[in-house]
């Protein structure tokens, strides 16, 4: 017989799912709701779909991100955040440190096609819940992400222009709409020019697509 008191069982506290703490259950989540949200839109696709996409309980959604809100913000924070990263870090280099016309914009173009290729959800999901009138998280998208990059991108053209790297009479701001629309159109027409041109958007044709959009950017930008 044993000696003394004996501890009682450790119980899970109700309420909390049993995978609290697993990373992969996480991105599971966020990858079944891109998938889905893309596929269908935020508004017709319920939690419990994406749960039972990503095989666990609908409680583990309202866990890990509370609601369908939380859940979006939660699949931009993660597309974005590496993209976001990026462009501070070039706008807090100082003046002058790149070595080669446009270096820092290329670098950043690279990163931008190298996103959209591997979440090809996200030109779909931002067309469908921001551009379009009507768009649910158009307010979420320009305050958490989209008034960053204007922002930080004309400033590092500005930069260009102050070093003489880019045409004095640059309008940044337009500069900003064309190097987005130059990265971003490509990957919302996929459908259509993947039948239309024969294209397939494989690693070749991301590597021949980043160089061409460099060179036709930057030659038209250059002093």
């Amino acid at each position: 017989m044993p000696e003394g008191p004996v501890d009682p069982p450790t119980r899970r506290q109700p309420g909390r799912p049993s995978s609290e703490g697993r990373p992969e259950v996480r991105d599971a989540l966020l990858d079944a709701a891109s998938r889905l949200f893309a596929r269908h839109g935020v508004t017709e696709v319920p939690l419990r779909r994406v749960a039972s996409e990503a095989g666990v309980t609908p409680a583990m959604v309202h866990y890990y991100f509370g609601s369908k809100e939380g859940l979006y913000d939660a699949m931009l924070e993660r597309t974005f955040a590496r993209v976001i990263e990026r462009v501070s870090a070039l706008a807090d280099r100082g003046h002058g440190e790149s070595e080669t016309s446009g270096g820092d914009l290329r670098d950043l173009l690279g990163v931008l096609v190298g996103t959209f290729a591997a979440e090809p959800w996200v030109p779909t999901l931002v067309v469908r819940e921001v551009l379009l009138e009507g768009g649910r998280f158009r307010e979420q998208f320009i305050r958490g992400y989209a008034s960053r990059m204007a922002t930080l991108l004309p400033g590092l053209m500005r930069r260009e222009i102050d070093a003489g790297r880019f045409r004095k009479d640059l309008d940044p701001e337009l500069a900003f709409v064309s190097f987005m629309g130059m990265t971003l159109m490509p990957f919302v027409a996929r459908p259509v020019l993947e039948r239309v041109l024969g294209i397939d958007y494989d690693e070749d044709f991301l590597r021949r697509f980043a160089a061409h959009t460099q060179k036709l950017f930057l030659e038209g930008t250059g002093s």
